[in-house]
């Protein structure tokens, strides 16, 4: 798949992402593995190595693929577009690859990837988690982003209900792609191994000083994720239950004082908040929890539930939740609830949290379901992709890159025209 001209004869697949943390190290590695096999190269270019957002640590390990940042050390949050905008294109101008993999469709770097490719005739291959109950939907919005995004010439999606988005807004499902959101499941059942042999050494940790059952919760504390909702379930549920287990909030946010003061009001026992925790403690935690809840009133896929899944966890997830329909089958690994009724999921706490639940089989039944969404089908069907993308490549409109242009030239942070924020 070179493109004439070119010095090189392996094909380069660019994959960009604004911050690299463990989730896309992970999908790295197996995509470079695949294009190792492919007879290909892969570049990985971040935009920052910092943001405002997530408090993972800088990540430093040595990768066997090339690794390239466009702004250093700099906040992602706190550069300005256009300066992002060009560090961007003088970063792929130096790669020159046959295709860039770009996540989203909505923040400058994302922009200047797809402007770049345009411009020279490389594959654009779109990486988006989008799903049409995110938001309410304004119809001329969704013009605009029906133009941008079918601008794209492949799409690896996160699934099923992310593939529905997408050909609504009329991109060809020929070219869509699943697998987009996985983690190194690998590591997370093995360290979960681990760390259940290890419970001394892994008393320290906040909440695991006391070994009696818990369910898990893992979020960033704002107001979409539902804690709150949580808490009053979960409130409900010690108030009907004659051995209730404990509820673990990993996680940290601008709502915590709320949720604290949530909690003394209703004279809630039993919840512990256990702080952010970085990848190293996390299957200490999925280790020795009962069960895992993701009770999001909107999340676009939620990563916390593959981790859960991969260490062998029973789930509770939230139907609204981008991964729900894909990774929870209701009364076989978890259950699925409402997240507008808190009766229904205080109901699913006692339920699975009762000594009649096989709740071993559900684990299983977890593990089972999670093979199926790993790097290595990240890395399989980014190169599907990539491969199908090159049929489409090369299109475009003086319009449509006028439009983009325009987006481009008004947009004064990051997050301008990016409509569910973090």
């Amino acid at each position: 798949m070179s493109t004439p001209g070119k010095n090189h004869t392996a094909p380069t697949l660019c994959v960009n992402w604004p911050r690299f943390g463990p989730y896309h190290l992970a999908r790295l590695k197996a995509t470079h593995k695949e294009a190792h096999e492919q007879g290909a190269q892969l570049v990985a270019l971040e935009t920052a190595r910092n943001d405002t957002t997530y408090e993972w640590d800088v990540i430093d390990e040595e990768v066997t693929f090339k690794r390239e940042v466009a702004l250093g050390n700099q906040a992602y949050e706190h550069v300005q577009p256009r300066t992002i905008h060009r560090a961007i294109t003088e970063r792929l101008d130096a790669i020159q690859p046959d295709g860039v993999a770009i996540s989203s469709y909505s923040t400058p770097d994302a922009r200047a990837c797809l402007s770049w490719c345009k411009r020279n005739n490389r594959v654009a291959i779109l990486m988006t988690e989008t799903k049409e109950d995110d938001i309410a939907r304004v119809k001329w919005r969704e013009a605009i982003k029906a133009t941008i995004v079918n601008m794209y010439d492949a799409a690896l999606v996160g699934g099923t209900p992310h593939q529905a988005y997408l050909e609504k807004l009329g991109f060809p499902s020929s070219h869509i792609f699943q697998g987009c959101d996985a983690v190194d499941n690998t590591y997370f059942e093995e360290q979960a191994i681990h760390w259940r042999s290890l419970y001394e050494k892994a008393s320290h940790l906040p909440g695991l000083d006391v070994r009696s059952p818990f369910f898990l919760a893992s979020n960033r504390f704002i107001q979409r994720k539902n804690l709150d909702g949580l808490i009053k379930a979960y409130h409900a549920y010690r108030n009907q239950s004659a051995n209730p287990w404990r509820l673990l909030l990993l996680g940290d946010g601008p709502d915590r004082p709320a949720l604290e003061g949530l909690i003394d009001a209703l004279q809630v026992e039993g919840v512990v908040f256990c702080g952010f925790q970085q990848i190293q403690h996390l299957p200490a935690y999925y280790a020795y929890a009962g069960a895992f809840v993701h009770p999001a009133l909107n999340d676009q896929w939620g990563l916390v539930v593959n981790e859960a899944m991969a260490a062998g966890l029973p789930v509770i997830v939230s139907n609204r939740a981008g991964c729900a329909q894909d990774l929870v089958s209701h009364g076989e690994n978890g259950y699925l609830f409402d997240p507008q009724n808190l009766d229904e999921l205080s109901q699913w706490l006692s339920v699975l949290s009762s000594p009649d639940t096989n709740r071993l089989a559900m684990s299983q039944a977890s593990e089972r379901i999670i093979r199926q969404w790993s790097p290595d089908t990240f890395a399989k069907n980014m190169w599907k992709a990539f491969e199908k993308g090159s049929s489409r490549s090369g299109r475009s409109l003086p319009a449509q890159r006028a439009l983009v242009w325009g987006i481009q030239r008004l947009s004064r942070r990051v997050h301008s025209f990016h409509s569910v924020r973090d």
